[in-house]
C-alpha cells in the first residue's frame, strides 16, 4: 500500500495550487472536468492514492465563474479558453458559406465572416473548450438535464451490461445529487450527494411584464397546461410551469412536452457548483486525503510495459509538463515559455478524462488508435483501435432571431420548452429557451450585442440520427498541437433531423405571430433564418439555412463504449480501453450517442459509475 500523500496548499490569487509531492500513485487521473474531477475525489475517499492532472489553473473563486448568467463572458475568457476550430463537412465550398467562419488575418487578429481580408488564414468554425479546475463545467450555462431513459438503455443493450439500464442510472443520479429546489424526499432525486442542483423559482414573474406575456403564449402554443387560448392560462398555471421539474420521475417523463423550469448545477445561493468545488471541499474536510492536484499540468505521453508477450501492454507511467498555457490551443500560448518536466509511476490505473477532443488525441499519441493513422505520424502501434477518434457526434443547434417593435421590459427568468416533432419516433426531441439577447452560435468574442429589442429562441435537437459521423485525427505527433476535428454534420439519414429543426423554427415563428398588437412587441423583424418579411421562407429554404448554419457545443462519442467484439468500440462497459491494461476513459467521449440535450449531467453520472467499477462495488 502506497503511503498517504502530504498535500501542500499554496494560495495563488483566487486559486489554489496543490503541488505534486511524490512520484508514484495508485491512480493518475488526467482532466478535472465532470468525468475526471469527481472520480479522483471518489477514489481518494476510498483510500487510494491519486494524482489529478489539470492543464489549467483554479478560477473557481472568481465571481465571473460563479455567476452562471455570465457564462458567455466566461467562455471567452483567455485565462481558461482553449480555441478549437472545427469543420462541419468535407466540402470546402460548404464550409465557406458558414457565416461565422473564423480567419486569422496577417496582423494576427481574428476575422469572423464571409469576406476575409486578403491573405487571411482560414481557421474553421469556433468551438471553445475550458482548461481550468472543473473543466467545461466552469464556463457552461450549467444546464442540469437528464437524458432520456433510451440513452442509457441503449448502452445496456449494446454492451449486455444491465447496470447501464435507466433504472440503475437513476439510482446513481440520486446518489450524487444534492437538490435544493424540491422538497426533501421527492421521488427520483437525491438530497445528500456532492453535486448541488437548483432551479429559478417563479418569483421573477412578479416583475416580468413582457416576459409574462411571452410565457403565456408559449404555454398556449406548446399545450403546456392543456388550454387552447392564452386568456385561459392563469398566473397560477404560469408559476406551476416555471417550477415544473425537468428531471421529474414520471413514468412518461421522456414524452412530456411544454414549459419547464431550467435546473442548473448551482448551489443553494445560485452560484455555480462544479467539480472544482468538490475537489477543494474534499481536501478542506480531510487535509490527509490521499489526493494530489497538479494544476497547469499537461500530459504528453503514456509509457507502456510491453515486456510480457503473453499479456496486453500495460500502463507503466506518464510524462507531463508543468507550466501555464502549454497547449497551442490556449490563446496565451508562448512557444518560448519554459515548462518543467513531470513524471509519475502508475501503480494501478490511468484514467483519461480530457474530453471528446483531447482524450482520443492522448490515446493516439501514445500508440492506441487506428494503426494506419499512427504509422502516418511515425507513432509505434500499441493497440490497433480504429474507433479511437471516430464516432464524433453532437446535438444540432440553431435559432430564430428577431427584433421587436419596442425594447423588452421585464423579460427575466430562465425556463425551457420541450417539443415533440412529427418525426420523433417516441420521445420529445426539441429543447428551446427564449432569450432577450442575441445568440447565433460560437465565434471569437461572441455574441454580438444587438440591443434590448432582440428576441432569440435558440433550440437544440435531441437524439439526432445523422451526427455521429465525425472524427478527431492527429495533425502531427506533437502533443501540444490541436487535432483536426470534423463533425460531418447532416450525413446519412439527415432528412428527419432537418425536419425536426424546421418544426422548431416554425414554432418560434408561430409564437411571434400569436402575440397581440397590444403587447407593443409586434411587428417582429426576423433576422434569421428568414431575414425580412419579404424574404423566401419555404421549408426547403429554411432547411438549407439550417444545414449550413447549424452549430454545436457538446461533443461526444470519440472513445465510445460498446460491444467489445465491435471493432469500432473503444471501451468495454466498465470504461476499460480494449487491447491494453490499466487504462480507462471517463468523460463525454464514452457515449456512443449524444446523451440528451446537454452532456454535463450524464458525465457527472458516469464519473460515479466509473468509481464504482474501479473500486469493485458495482
Amino acid at each position: 500500500m502506497l503511503a498517504l500523500i502530504a498535500i501542500s496548499f499554496l494560495v495563488l490569487g483566487l486559486g489554489v495550487n496543490l503541488a505534486a509531492s511524490q512520484s508514484e500513485y495508485e491512480y493518475v487521473v488526467v482532466g478535472s472536468g465532470p468525468g475526471g474531477g469527481p472520480l479522483a475525489v471518489e477514489l481518494a475517499k476510498a483510500g487510494r492514492s491519486v494524482l489529478l492532472l489539470e492543464a489549467g489553473d483554479d478560477l473557481s473563486e472568481d465571481p465571473l465563474y460563479q455567476d452562471i448568467s455570465k457564462a458567455l463572458v466566461a467562455s471567452n475568457d483567455p485565462r481558461t479558453r482553449w480555441d478549437f476550430f472545427v469543420k462541419h463537412s468535407d466540402d470546402p465550398d460548404r464550409e465557406l458559406k458558414y457565416k461565422h467562419m473564423t480567419w486569422r488575418t496577417t496582423n494576427g487578429s481574428f476575422y469572423v465572416g464571409l469576406d476575409p481580408p486578403e491573405d487571411s488564414e482560414q481557421l474553421g468554425i469556433y468551438y471553445p473548450r475550458a482548461a481550468t479546475l472543473g473543466g467545461c463545467a466552469m464556463h457552461n450555462a450549467a444546464v442540469f438535464h437528464l437524458p432520456s431513459d433510451e440513452n442509457w438503455n441503449h448502452i445496456a443493450e449494446v454492451t449486455g451490461d444491465d447496470s447501464w439500464n435507466a433504472s440503475e442510472m437513476r439510482k446513481i443520479f440520486q446518489e450524487i445529487e444534492n437538490c435544493h429546489y424540491l422538497e426533501n424526499g421527492t421521488a427520483g432525486h437525491g438530497f445528500s450527494g456532492w453535486l448541488d442542483s437548483n432551479q429559478d423559482n417563479s418569483s421573477w414573474l412578479d416583475n416580468a411584464t413582457d416576459g409574462t406575456t411571452l410565457l403565456r403564449y408559449i404555454a398556449e402554443l406548446s399545450g403546456s397546461v392543456g388550454n387552447t387560448t392564452g386568456s385561459a392560462i392563469s398566473d397560477t398555471e404560469l408559476r406551476m410551469l416555471v417550477n415544473r421539474d425537468i428531471n421529474g420521475f414520471e413514468p412518461d417523463r421522456d414524452q412530456l412536452t411544454g414549459a419547464f423550469g431550467m435546473a442548473s448545477h448551482t448551489d443553494a445561493s445560485g452560484r455555480r457548483f462544479s467539480p472544482a468545488n468538490y475537489v477543494k471541499l474534499a481536501l478542506k474536510e480531510n487535509p490527509n486525503l490521499p489526493l494530489t492536484v497538479q494544476l497547469n499540468a499537461f500530459l504528453t505521453k503514456i509509457n507502456w510495459d510491453q515486456l510480457r508477450d503473453f499479456e496486453p501492454p500495460a500502463v507503466m507511467s506518464v510524462d507531463y509538463v508543468v507550466g501555464p498555457s502549454a497547449y497551442k490551443a490556449d490563446p496565451r500560448h508562448d512557444p518560448n515559455q519554459n515548462t518543467t518536466a513531470g513524471f509519475a509511476w502508475v501503480a494501478k490505473e490511468l484514467i483519461i478524462a480530457g474530453g471528446a477532443f483531447n482524450s482520443p488525441q492522448i490515446l493516439k499519441l501514445s500508440g492506441v488508435g487506428p494503426a494506419d493513422e499512427l504509422r502516418k505520424h511515425n507513432i509505434s502501434v500499441v493497440a490497433d483501435l480504429p474507433g479511437v477518434g471516430a464516432n464524433l457526434g453532437d446535438n444540432y443547434e440553431g435559432s430564430v432571431m428577431s427584433f421587436t417593435a419596442k425594447a423588452f421590459e421585464g423579460f427575466v427568468g430562465r425556463y425551457v420548452v420541450q417539443l415533440k416533432t412529427s418525426v420523433s419516433e417516441r420521445n420529445r426531441d426539441i429543447f428551446l429557451w427564449p432569450l432577450n439577447a442575441a445568440f447565433e452560435g460560437f465565434w471569437p468574442g461572441y455574441p454580438d450585442s444587438l440591443g434590448s429589442k432582440v428576441l432569440t429562441i435558440p433550440f437544440l435537437q435531441m437524439d439526432p440520427r445523422s451526427s455521429n459521423g465525425g472524427s478527431v485525427t492527429l495533425r502531427s505527433a506533437d502533443p501540444f498541437e490541436a487535432p483536426e476535428i470534423n463533425f460531418r454534420f447532416f450525413g446519412n439519414d439527415s432528412d428527419k433531423d432537418l425536419q425536426s429543426m424546421l418544426e422548431a423554427v416554425r414554432f418560434a415563428q408561430e409564437l411571434e405571430g400569436l402575440l397581440p398588437e397590444g403587447s407593443g412587441m409586434i411587428p417582429f423583424e426576423e433576422d434569421h433564418p428568414c431575414a425580412g418579411a419579404s424574404s423566401e421562407c419555404s421549408d426547403e429554404t429554411v432547411k438549407d439555412y439550417l444545414k449550413l448554419q447549424a452549430y454545436s457545443h457538446h461533443a461526444t462519442g470519440t472513445c465510445a463504449i460498446g460491444d467489445v467484439s465491435d471493432p469500432m468500440s473503444v471501451l468495454d462497459s466498465k470504461f476499460r480501453v480494449k487491447g491494453v491494461k490499466g487504462l480507462r476513459v471517463v468523460d463525454a467521449s464514452v457515449f456512443p450517442r449524444p446523451p440528451g440535450a446537454f452532456p454535463v449531467l450524464p458525465t457527472f453520472m458516469i464519473s460515479k459509475k466509473a468509481a464504482k467499477a474501479i473500486l469493485g462495488v458495482a
